[in-house]
């Protein structure tokens, strides 16, 4: 027995875990040929389980309608064909068939990739996830900690700015305390939290480069994300020459890590980008990275309705909010009060026409009110969706 399921506008299907009873959706035939054996939220390992119950009742219909029913009415003629004249044996066998397939919602879920096993998922975005095939579990707090920290001296400001202006242009997105610090905000308190959410640190150590106070709190707080994180952050200590010759001294916390001499600014800037963890553009995590998730090579196309679907939302808000979807010998038929939505019986425009109707579903913007696909009526989300479209 062969039974598939509509999937959403991006193409993913819905899954539920049977031990914590959460969502997630799933890309069917990208990334890995393993099937799924983990749930991304509570980690629990199982295979063949995660039927969401509106896909168990229809699979349960189907099995029903398909091998139950075929075998009582087999069992109803036999028994017809065994009365006689005095004995009558008879059964009444009537098992419904199948209605439509559970219609596949637009939920509002986060895309990532899990890199480890290039699979890509719709997902609630919390602290922790686990790759859906590998069980590998993800801190999501540092799979988002994607700036980078500048460490440098006041009198080095300008020279910095430039590598600043120069980073963001390449899509990373450097942070420098004082600019990013909202006012009132506790200087050490606001360096700490800044590289919590970095992937790296560059120090800029040239002849200026002497401790005040805070940078040796700077190098505290870079090593120990160092620790936390791994290969996922990354100390990058870059050792200048003045105009005057003399030379910028590596602070002793730092003479455990590589440092670089650069003769050039064109050099230093290709010693940062070659040692972050992450990759210029749309700044991701390297392929090489393990424990985090990525930026997915699916984008969403949910965040625009059809024409057609708008039509039939504004017409169904506009009158009594009921839409009606028929299908008969001569062709489809959406109606809305009185008036008839398709314009011919093209299979083209049917299918546009169609779609925009599975696209108000999807969205739960409205709700089949009989069941069998042919009647459906207005929701709240979808009056406020109306409200909104121009």
């Amino acid at each position: 027995m062969e039974v598939s399921f509509p999937t959403d506008a991006d193409g993913f299907l819905s899954q539920e875990c049977p031990s914590c009873e959460q969502r997630f959706k799933v890309l069917l035939g990208e990334g890995s040929e393993e099937p799924i054996a983990y749930c991304p939220y509570c980690g629990h390992h199982g295979h063949q389980c995660w039927y969401t119950t509106e896909q168990v009742d229809y699979l349960q219909t189907v099995a029903i309608s398909t091998t139950v029913a075929p075998e009582l009415k087999r069992l109803e003629r036999k028994l017809k064909s065994a009365s006689t004249g005095f004995l009558k044996i008879g059964m009444n066998v009537d098992i419904p068939k199948p209605g439509a397939p559970p219609m596949e919602s637009d939920d509002p879920f986060d895309i990532v990739r899990f890199p480890c096993c290039n699979e890509t998922v719709k997902v609630n975005r919390i602290s922790r996830l686990f790759c859906i095939i590998c069980g590998m579990e993800i801190n999501m707090t540092i799979s988002d900690s994607k700036k980078v920290f500048l460490s440098h001296k006041g009198v080095d400001k300008e020279t910095v700015n430039d590598y600043k202006r120069t980073l963001d242009l390449l899509g990373y997105a450097p942070w420098i305390d004082e600019d990013a610090l909202p006012a009132g905000t506790s200087l050490e308190r606001g360096i700490l939290k800044g590289m919590q959410d970095s992937c790296g640190v560059v120090f800029f150590i040239t002849p200026s480069f002497k401790d005040e106070g805070y940078l040796e709190t700077e190098i505290n707080y870079a090593i120990q994300e160092k620790r936390t994180k791994g290969n996922r952050f990354a100390i990058v200590a870059l050792q200048f020459v003045g105009a005057d010759g003399t030379v910028g001294q590596i602070p002793e916390l730092l003479k455990t890590y590589v440092w670089k001499k650069p003769e050039t600014q064109l050099e230093a800037l290709r010693e940062i980008v070659r040692a972050l963890p992450v990759v210029a553009g749309n700044v991701d995590w390297r392929s090489d990275i393990s424990g985090v998730v990525t930026a997915p090579k699916t984008k969403s196309t949910t965040t625009e309705l059809s024409s057609e679907a708008k039509v039939i939302l504004k017409a169904a808000v506009a009158s009594d909010g009921q839409i009606v979807h028929l299908r008969c010998a001569d062709g489809d038929s959406i109606q809305v009060a009185d008036k008839a939505m398709l314009p011919d019986q093209e299979a083209r425009t049917v299918a546009h026409w169609v779609g925009g109707l599975e696209d108000l579903q999807r969205r739960r913007y409205i709700k089949d009110v009989g069941h069998k696909g042919e009647v459906f009526e207005v929701t709240r989300k979808g009056y406020e969706a109306a409200d909104g479209l121009s």
